[in-house]
C-alpha cells in the first residue's frame, strides 16, 4: 500500500520570514557596533575624572554652571558644570563634582549632559540588542513550528481563497467552512491560493473547530498561517479574490514594494524618540534605522499578498 505523498514545505513563506529577519540583523548588528564605539568616546572623558570634591556655584548662564572648588592639592580653581536642559541653581550651593587631576575647565556631576550621553548610549545598547533577540525569537518561532503543523491528524473543510485590505496593508486569508461553523486564517500566499476555487474541499492538519493554529494543505502545498483560527471576520475590506487556474509563483519583489510603505513612518518614530527621550540627532538616527527595518519586518510576519492596495481599489 502506497504513503500518501507528504505536502510541499511552502517555501515561500520561509523566505519571506527571512526576507524580513536579515535587514533587522543587519541593521542591529551595525548600530551595536556604531554604539558600542560612542559608548567608549562618550565615557572617555569621564573615565579621566577620578577626583572628586565639593564645589559652590559661581554663576549660571543657561546650561552651563560656573564653579568653584578646592582640588585635593589645596588649589582653588575654576570649573564648568554642563548641563543637558537649564536648571535654576542659586548661586553659593554647593555641588559634589568629579574632575581631571591632570587639569581642565570641565568638571562632572551625576544628572550632568556628560552622564546623560552615557546613559543615553547604553540604553541604545539594550534597545537594539532587545529588539534583534525579540524579532530573531519570533521568527525562529515561526520557522521552526509551522512545519511541524502537519503532524496533526488531517481534517477536511471547504476552503475559499479572500483578500483583506487594511490601509495600504493586503493579505491572505482562507475562509474554512467546517461542520460546526465558519473558522478564518490569515496565511502566506501561494500560487495555489489564487487556483482556489470557492468552496473547495481542502485537507486542514488540526482541528479548525477547536485547535488555535492549523495547516491547511492546497493542492498538494503547504499553506502557512500567519496567525491564529478567528471564529469572526477579519477587520477590513474583505473581498474573495479572483481565481486564476494559470496562476504562478511571483518573486518577493512585488510583495516587498507593496511593504516598503511602512517604512515611511520610520522618521516619525524616530523624531518622537529623539522628543521623548531628549536624545538629539543621535538619538534620532539610531530609533529611525531600528524602526525602519523593524517596519518592513513587521509585514512579513502578518502573511503576504501580492495584490497590492491598489489593485483592490
Amino acid at each position: 500500500m502506497t504513503q500518501p505523498t507528504a505536502p510541499r514545505p511552502h517555501t515561500r513563506a520561509r523566505t519571506q520570514l527571512l526576507v524580513g529577519l536579515v535587514p533587522v540583523l543587519v541593521v542591529g548588528v551595525v548600530l551595536l557596533v556604531v554604539l558600542a564605539l560612542r559608548l567608549g568616546t562618550t565615557q572617555e572623558p569621564l573615565a579621566r575624572a577620578t577626583a572628586t570634591a565639593t564645589a559652590t556655584v559661581s554663576d549660571v548662564a543657561d546650561r552651563t554652571v560656573s564653579v568653584t572648588f578646592t582640588d585635593a592639592d589645596g588649589a582653588d580653581r575654576d570649573g564648568r558644570l554642563e548641563l543637558r536642559e537649564a536648571v535654576d541653581i542659586p548661586t553659593g550651593a554647593e555641588i559634589a563634582v568629579q574632575y581631571d587631576p591632570a587639569g581642565g575647565v570641565v568638571v562632572y556631576a551625576d544628572g550632568d549632559a556628560a552622564h546623560a550621553a552615557v546613559q543615553d548610549v547604553l540604553f541604545g545598547i539594550v534597545l537594539v540588542a532587545l529588539t534583534v533577540l525579540v524579532v530573531g525569537l519570533l521568527t525562529g518561532l515561526r520557522l521552526v513550528t509551522r512545519p511541524r503543523l502537519v503532524r496533526a491528524p488531517a481534517t477536511t473543510a471547504t476552503a475559499t481563497h479572500l483578500v483583506v485590505r487594511q490601509g495600504l496593508l493586503v493579505r491572505s486569508w482562507l475562509e474554512l467552512v467546517t461542520g460546526r461553523g465558519v473558522r478564518w486564517l490569515p496565511v502566506h500566499w501561494s500560487p495555489e491560493l489564487d487556483r482556489l476555487r470557492p468552496g473547495t474541499a481542502v485537507t486542514v492538519h488540526g482541528d479548525p473547530v477547536t485547535d488555535p493554529r492549523v495547516l491547511p494543505v492546497v493542492d498538494g502545498q503547504q499553506i502557512w498561517p500567519s496567525g491564529r483560527l478567528r471564529r469572526s471576520e477579519p477587520r477590513g475590506d474583505l473581498r474573495q479574490a479572483p481565481v486564476d487556474p494559470t496562476a504562478a509563483d511571483v518573486g518577493m519583489a512585488r510583495q516587498l514594494r507593496g511593504d516598503v510603505v511602512a517604512v515611511a513612518l520610520a522618521p516619525v518614530v524616530g523624531l518622537l524618540w529623539a522628543y521623548v527621550d531628549g536624545s538629539g540627532p543621535a538619538g534620532f538616527g539610531v530609533a529611525t534605522a531600528l524602526a525602519a527595518a523593524v517596519l518592513l519586518w513587521l509585514p512579513q510576519l502578518l502573511g503576504s499578498s501580492p495584490a497590492s492596495a491598489a489593485d483592490q481599489g
